[in-house]
C-alpha cells in the first residue's frame, strides 16, 4: 500500500475498522443515539488516530525491539488519547471512549502491515474517516428506525449489532 488513494479506499470501505474489522464497537453502540453525538465522539477519534498516527510516525525514527513493539504502540494510543482529552475538554461520556480497541487496533494493524512513515498517518487519516463515516451512517440509520415496528427483543443494542453487520456484508462486495 504505498498510494493515498489506496490507503483512503480502505480506510473508508475495505478494511473498515468498526463495520469490517468488529473494532470500537463500543463508540457504535453508545454514541449513535443521535447524528450530533455520533459526529462528536467519531471526529474526537479521529483526531486521536491521527495523532497516533503521527506518534508512530516519530517512532519509527526509533529503534525498538521486537519485543517491545506491543508496549509501544500502546504508550502511543494512550498517550493520544490524553492529549486529546486534556484539549477538547469533552465531557467524559465522550472522551471516555478516546482509548477505544479501534484505536489500539489501528496501531497493531499498522504494525502488522508493516506501515511505515508518512503512510503511518495517512493510514491513520483513512481508518478515522472510516470510523467516523461509520458512526454517522448508523446514527442516521438508528434515527430512521426509530419510528418503525420493531419487535422488543430487537430494539437498542441487538439490532445495532444486527445494522452494523448488514453494513459490514454489504462493503465486503469492494473487497477486490
Amino acid at each position: 500500500m504505498t498510494n493515498g488513494l489506496e490507503f483512503l479506499g480502505k480506510g473508508l470501505i475495505t478494511q473498515n475498522l468498526i463495520l469490517l474489522q468488529g473494532l470500537g464497537m463500543y463508540a457504535l453502540t453508545r454514541h449513535t443515539k443521535t447524528v450530533p453525538g455520533a459526529l462528536k465522539a467519531g471526529s474526537s477519534m479521529l483526531a486521536a488516530m491521527v495523532t497516533a498516527g503521527l506518534g508512530a510516525w516519530a517512532l519509527s525514527f526509533v529503534d525498538i525491539p521486537e519485543s517491545l513493539a506491543f508496549i509501544s504502540s500502546l504508550a502511543v494510543a494512550c498517550l493520544a488519547a490524553f492529549l486529546w482529552q486534556r484539549l477538547l475538554q469533552m465531557p467524559p461520556s465522550l472522551t471516555g471512549g478516546l482509548l477505544d480497541s479501534a484505536l489500539v487496533g489501528l496501531l497493531l494493524l499498522m504494525g502488522r502491515d508493516q506501515v511505515m512513515g508518512f503512510a503511518a498517518v495517512s493510514y491513520a487519516l483513512s481508518a478515522g474517516l472510516g470510523y467516523l463515516l461509520a458512526l454517522i451512517v448508523v446514527a442516521y440509520v438508528r434515527h430512521r428506525l426509530e419510528l418503525a415496528p420493531i419487535p422488543k427483543a430487537f430494539r437498542g443494542v441487538p439490532l445495532i449489532l444486527i445494522t452494523a453487520g448488514l453494513l459490514g456484508m454489504a462493503l465486503l462486495g469492494f473487497k477486490l
